[in-house]
């Protein structure tokens, strides 16, 4: 009986992990205090920068790390801190961000991601791109367009099938109609519905189990 609660426990823990997010800092936040801003909460990090913790950023010029409070009417999807892959200059090659994890080969996982556009400016207008990229496939995603004030953000999903052990995502800007403003905001990489993950009832058959075992074990061991 034991071991069959030991089993069951283990399989309780697999569930309950595979819905963990496997990015470190997923909307940038500012945990480890290397966030320096100017005056408008705005810290610019040159390509190649680790000072956004678990990640690094990419793509040969500088990006954007804004904080919640900046006079550009925007804030944060999640959190406090989000990117701007723009900078501060339109050059018409962007900033991005990559990050590794650990991953199962031949296991299909669901990157979600908030791809922001507006704000105080119309040179903060969508549409906006941006290209993610892992285990060798790779997508771009457009905003909606217009220049709402305050900005938004929009939803998008990208799915792969890992290759290794370890998978590297990256996410670039693309392109933006205004020309000042790519967000980025709450990457969220999981197992995708298409793995073997235990569905909510089996979860909750899980939890039955192991109660109704644990019921068991105390009358007996009261006898």
């Amino acid at each position: 009986m034991q071991r069959t609660m030991m089993m069951l426990a283990f399989a309780l823990t697999l569930t309950v992990g595979a819905h963990a997010n496997l990015v470190t800092n997923g909307s940038f936040e500012n945990t480890n205090n290397t966030f320096v801003p100017d005056a408008n909460h705005v810290d610019i990090l040159n390509s190649g920068s680790t000072l956004i913790p678990g990640w690094t950023t990419t793509n040969s010029v500088p990006l954007a790390w804004l904080q919640n409070g900046n006079p550009y009417g925007i804030s944060a999807q999640d959190g406090q801190f989000f990117l701007d892959l723009t900078g501060y200059a339109d050059s018409g090659t962007y900033g991005g961000v990559t990050q590794s994890f650990a991953t199962t080969p031949g296991t299909n996982y669901t990157v979600t991601f908030e791809l922001g556009y507006g704000g105080a400016s119309r040179a903060f207008s969508g549409p906006v791109s941006v290209r993610a990229s892992a285990a060798g496939s790779s997508q771009t995603f457009t905003s909606a367009s217009g220049d709402p004030n305050p900005a938004l953000w929009n939803l998008e999903t990208f799915n792969f099938t890992a290759t290794s052990g370890t998978t590297q995502l990256s996410l670039v800007g693309v392109s933006t109609a205004g020309g000042e403003y790519i967000g980025l905001d709450n990457v969220n990489v999981q197992l995708s519905a298409t793995a073997s993950i235990p569905e909510p009832g089996t979860w909750g058959l899980l939890v039955c189990g192991i109660a109704l075992l644990g019921c068991a074990k105390r009358r007996v061991a009261s006898r």
